[in-house]
């Protein structure tokens, strides 16, 4: 399996293998630091901290390999 994804922190050839698809979610937004992100935008008003009814960044420690699926738009292949 490879997972498809092509946001923020993604490899150049924009498939990952998901040890590598979870690193880059946790480097990128559970190990981020946003203190200086919502001084900017409010965390009420911020599109990355909206997904279901989630209360993040705090609550991207429990995320599952699904959520984060989702939550980046990224895409499972199988590489059948």
């Amino acid at each position: 399996m490879k997972i498809l994804y092509t946001g923020i922190g993604c490899k150049q050839n924009d498939l990952h293998t998901e040890g590598d698809f979870l690193s880059i979610m946790n480097k990128e937004f559970t190990h981020k630091t946003w203190r200086h992100e919502l001084t900017l935008i409010p965390k009420e008003e911020h599109w990355q901290l909206k997904f279901k009814d989630w209360v993040l960044p705090d609550d991207f420690v429990f995320f599952t390999l699904s959520e984060w699926i989702e939550y980046s738009g990224a895409e499972i292949i199988n590489d059948t």
